[in-house]
């Protein structure tokens, strides 16, 4: 996965203002991956299909999944 920016004092899912690292990726199953990794250790990452189909999950940093869904293309 490439790192496409970083960013400073942002919101992460958990609530607390911290720095974090946004990742991308295409590959041949997924057009586009898409990851935040933010410094307490939340994380959101996103699956773009070929279809149209998008997953998203967002995971706080004690492990609670906040979102897991599959968004269906129309």
């Amino acid at each position: 996965m490439n790192a496409i920016g970083s960013f400073k004092a942002q919101k992460a899912p958990g609530g607390r203002l911290v720095d974090g690292v946004e990742y991308e990726d295409r590959d041949e199953e997924c057009v586009v991956t898409q990851e935040i990794v933010y410094g307490c250790g939340c994380q959101s990452i996103q699956h773009e299909y070929h279809d149209g189909t998008v997953s998203r999950r967002i995971v706080r940093h004690d492990g609670r999944v906040l979102v897991d869904e599959m968004l269906w293309a129309e």
